[in-house]
């Protein structure tokens, strides 16, 4: 370590030496992710064809017949994969290398030595890469944005067609690429060992960002519509959370499958049927909430690996 660290700027370019290699890989993987988004938004859409009118409040409004479809729709698919991976790469990347790996060579307590405070040294190991996170999956979230706004009433460009879609379109997917390097320091301080750091700041992140889609759906008040039993169910455009048949009291209750019974209709007394889910306006509230969610996760997993760095230093 040398005198350079006790000024200002010295710890975070020595952060940035020591993984220069992993910097390196995360802005090659900004650019060929964003040389694709760039594609699709310009070649790619232009050469669709689209066919039918375009509407996000309509399903199957429109489909594209052009040259282009097939690669569009597989190049898309796997951008909003390759976006989605970043949060259980930044936990790996926090548990096995950014701070697994100086505890258990015993580099860390070396810096602690050289006028590096173990706090200075933990914010510092976070805020470069979570700078450089912030920075990347922001710029792909607005090229993925521009993709979607050249073809809105395309399946694969509604948030509401797959959760990497959903993920890939909005805050969310700066937000949790911070819970996830969050979350590789805590298992990182708690294991003191590089492979099974990484190896749990996977299993981890993996298992948090499964509990936040599960509750995803019920961080906004959902929309309920109903049809009598000429109509059937009703259409409902957006992301459909549950459905069935109502009785004539206004229960709830599972579809008996009558189709066109009368009989059967009248013998389980069901006077309709409803669906209930979030319609295509409730994208911003329920990015916004799942947001804030993961910044509060994020904050509370931060203070954690502090508490964990001051208890090991005493």
């Amino acid at each position: 370590m040398s005198a350079a660290t006790t000024l200002p700027l010295g710890l975070p370019r020595t952060v940035l030496r020591l993984h220069r290699v992993a910097a390196g890989l995360w802005i090659a993987f900004v650019v060929v992710t964003g040389t694709l988004l760039l594609w699709l938004w310009g070649p790619g859409t232009t050469g669709l064809d689209i066919r039918g009118h375009c509407d996000p409040a309509v399903a199957n409004g429109c489909t594209a017949r052009g040259a282009t479809a097939d690669s569009y729709h597989y190049l898309l698919s796997l951008s909003d994969t390759l976006i989605t991976l970043v949060p259980v790469a930044a936990a790996v990347f926090a548990g096995g290398l950014l701070i697994g790996r100086e505890l258990s060579r015993g580099t860390a307590e070396l810096a602690w030595t050289q006028s590096v405070s173990p706090a200075r040294w933990l914010a510092t190991k976070l805020a470069v890469p979570a700078a450089f996170l912030v920075l990347g999956t922001t710029l792909l979230v607005l090229l993925r944005r521009l993709v979607a706004s050249a073809a809105p009433g395309l399946a694969d460009n509604r948030w509401h067609h797959s959760t990497a879609t959903y993920d890939a379109l909005g805050p969310t997917a700066v937000a949790i690429p911070l819970l996830g390097l969050a979350i590789g320091a805590v298992i990182a301080l708690l294991t003191r060992r590089t492979l099974p750091a990484a190896a749990y700041s996977l299993i981890a992140t993996t298992v948090v960002i499964g509990v936040l889609e599960v509750v995803r759906d019920r961080l906004w008040p959902t929309v309920t519509v109903t049809g009598d039993v000429r109509e059937g169910y009703p259409y409902f455009a957006g992301s459909l959370t549950s459905e069935g048949a109502l009785t004539g009291a206004g229960a709830r209750v599972a579809d008996p499958m009558c189709v066109d019974d009368r009989a059967c209709l009248t013998e389980h007394n069901i006077t309709g049927f409803y669906r209930e889910g979030h319609p295509p306006s409730h994208f911003w509230p329920l990015q916004l909430t799942e947001t804030l969610l993961t910044l509060l996760l994020t904050a509370a997993a931060t203070a954690t690996a502090f508490y964990l760095l001051r208890r090991r230093v005493r």
